[in-house]
């Protein structure tokens, strides 16, 4: 495989399961990036940035596991009730250790409770047909995405992601009421 490591560093240290791979300068001249020709092999990969002597950056890779878990992230988890206010929530497959994994394209349901619908549901998969309404969608690479619209009514908006052979992701996103207006005469 080929390896880019980006830094700002002088040079950069690449370490693939704890066993030194190489060093490659990182400066101006090489436009801050260093290429190595690793082989490939499931663990750690770690880039070291270094200033002389001295370690001034670290990034580490970690091959994921086997899917076992559904993980819902909202962009807000208090919307308005209003009947327009929307929450974006993504959708990741994680592996046992919470590592997200890209390279799942189960299908998950969605199911919603309490005073909220699905607005829409997508995956990033220019190719997929499947409309954007409903309640399930094939993950992409890993990752799909439910907006939720909230109702007029106020109060928790639970949602609920389930796909074959991983454990259930939930979400409650809060739907604030309005304050009742006043009119001045």
């Amino acid at each position: 495989m080929q390896v880019e490591v980006y830094s700002g560093a002088e040079k950069v240290r690449l370490f693939l399961n704890g066993k030194l791979l190489g060093e490659k300068p990182t400066g101006r001249e090489q436009q801050f990036k260093a290429m190595f020709t690793v082989p490939y092999a499931a663990g750690t990969l770690k880039a070291v940035g270094m200033r002389g002597d001295r370690v001034v950056a670290e990034s580490v890779l970690m091959t994921a596991g086997k899917p076992t878990q559904v993980r819902l992230t909202a962009d807000r988890e208090m919307v308005q009730a209003d009947g327009e206010d929307l929450s974006f929530v993504t959708v990741e497959a994680l592996d046992a250790q919470g590592r997200f994994q890209p390279n799942t394209d189960q299908e998950v349901e969605f199911a919603i409770g309490g005073p909220g619908a699905i607005a829409a549901v997508a995956n990033g998969d220019g190719k997929d047909v499947a409309p954007y309404q409903g309640g399930r969608r094939k993950l992409f690479q890993g990752r799909a995405l439910v907006i939720v619209r909230a109702s007029k009514q106020g109060g928790p908006i639970h949602l609920t992601a389930t796909t074959p052979g991983m454990s259930q992701g939930t979400l409650t996103i809060q739907a604030k009421a309005a304050a009742p207006r006043v009119e001045l005469q």
